[in-house]
């Protein structure tokens, strides 16, 4: 039974979206020859080209309106009019039409990033791979060239319809207020547009607007409409959600300030190790027991689990003064820590079943301690995420294949680690 139309205005626009939603477990097809529709009958989400994209606004709206009048017009059917990825083409009088088709109760949400293939929107603009969109290829477009990056003004000036705009702060509030936020801008606007930079983003954006109960149809590069699709339709294949696991070694302030970004950004589990209870055999077992313990009692609420030994300064440990490791030098004393936190990492790896998408070791002895417990030989190295921070996949031992980002203590800026987070959303 249908439960979702993408009408593209290209037939690769419409296949990339529709093999979105084929990836979440959604039967897709794309129709070719519309007068063999009975063909399409039990298919979940059916995708359509207009070829539309060069032609003029007035033919191009006609065209959607054509495709549209194939399915039935329901509010039991999302419907998702697909944009391409750099705003080409004839956007705001497709939207017109999709909304004219479906009716003036309902309003079309406009979510312009596709972070997949390096397209985020902050503050109105849309980036292409972090350049504002005028200062890209598109700009000399030899059928349909796009002159801004504001994508507000590229939807006012196509579209006769009123456009409202949130933008990426309200987006990263609580998901009430941007509940709050998205029904004050739906009362005066039919076209919203909204700001998002990575997939975490979009998926706020889609919970919202699945529980706003705002007739909504979906505007986007294919993003929004899976996420969208995931939250009104449950009977979608339930797929399990790939933890991103962390271990920070480094107790430096650079690290730190990392960690704090990132908890201001992606709702992170962190879980702090006491490093003090580390230097005696019973003790430093009972504290990785509970470390453990803490992580698996809350991982389902989670998408990034991080352990540390240092949350503030006020963590950091003056060893000489430790009930153990009064006799250690420097260098055993850290050993002892980077073992400790490798070896909590490797148990909870293997506790977690295959829940682990990918591990992130910060500091140099940390990567080393836990690549030597999973027994591997080498890596399958991948790229690079800035410099010193690697992407590579696990060759040999234990969970062979596992997706790794190794970092330095010392590298990197205040966004670095969520940097490292947003970059595995893209590659498992």
């Amino acid at each position: 039974m249908i439960n979702t139309v993408i009408i593209a205005d290209d037939l690769t626009g419409a296949n990339d979206t529709g093999a979105i939603l084929a990836q979440n477990g959604f039967k897709v097809g794309t129709i070719l020859k519309t007068d063999h529709m009975e063909q399409f009958e039990d298919y979940d989400v059916l995708c359509i080209s207009t070829n539309s994209r060069g032609i003029s606004g007035t033919e191009a709206y006609a065209r959607v309106q054509e495709a549209a009048a194939l399915f039935p017009r329901s509010e039991s059917i999302l419907y998702s009019k697909r944009v391409d990825s750099t705003l080409r083409g004839n956007v705001g009088a497709e939207i017109d039409s999709i909304l004219d088709y479906l009716g003036e109760d309902y309003r079309a949400v406009v979510v312009a990033s596709f972070p997949g293939s390096g397209r985020t929107c902050i503050g109105d603009i849309l980036l292409v791979n972090e350049v504002p969109l005028q200062m890209t290829e598109v700009a000399k477009d030899p059928t349909a060239p796009v002159h801004t990056s504001r994508v507000t003004e590229i939807i006012r000036q196509q579209s006769r319809h009123s456009v409202g705009y949130i933008g990426l702060e309200k987006v990263l509030e609580s998901s009430g207020k941007l509940l709050e936020q998205l029904l004050e801008t739906a009362k005066q606007n039919r076209i919203i547009v909204m700001d998002a930079r990575t997939v975490r983003d979009i998926e706020a954006i889609a919970a919202c607007c699945a529980a706003s109960g705002l007739k909504i149809a979906a505007i986007d590069p294919g993003s929004f409409t899976a996420a969208l699709a995931g939250n009104l339709f449950k009977h979608k294949k339930e797929a399990i959600q790939k933890k991103l696991l962390c271990g920070l070694g480094s107790a430096s302030d650079l690290t730190r300030q990392q960690l704090q970004y990132l908890k201001k950004i992606a709702n992170p589990l962190v879980v702090r190790m006491n490093a003090g209870e580390f230097f005696r055999p019973d003790r430093r077992a009972r504290e990785m027991e509970r470390v453990k313990e803490a992580v698996l009692r809350s991982e389902e609420s989670h998408g990034i689990l991080v352990i540390t030994t240092t949350e503030s300064k006020e963590d950091v440990l003056d060893l000489s003064r430790v009930d153990g490791a009064e006799h250690c030098s420097k260098k055993e004393c850290a050993g002892v820590i980077t073992d400790t936190i490798a070896q909590v990492l490797y148990d909870l790896v293997q506790e977690m079943d295959g829940r682990v998408g990918g591990v992130y070791a910060s500091g140099g002895d940390v990567a080393a301690a836990f690549c030597e417990k999973l027994g591997i030989s080498g890596f399958n190295v991948k790229g690079e995420v800035i410099p010193l921070a690697i992407y590579s996949n696990t060759i040999g031992g234990a969970h062979e294949g596992l997706p790794m980002i190794t970092k330095g203590g010392l590298v990197g800026r205040e966004d670095t680690l969520l940097q490292c987070m947003e970059y595995f959303e893209t590659v498992i």
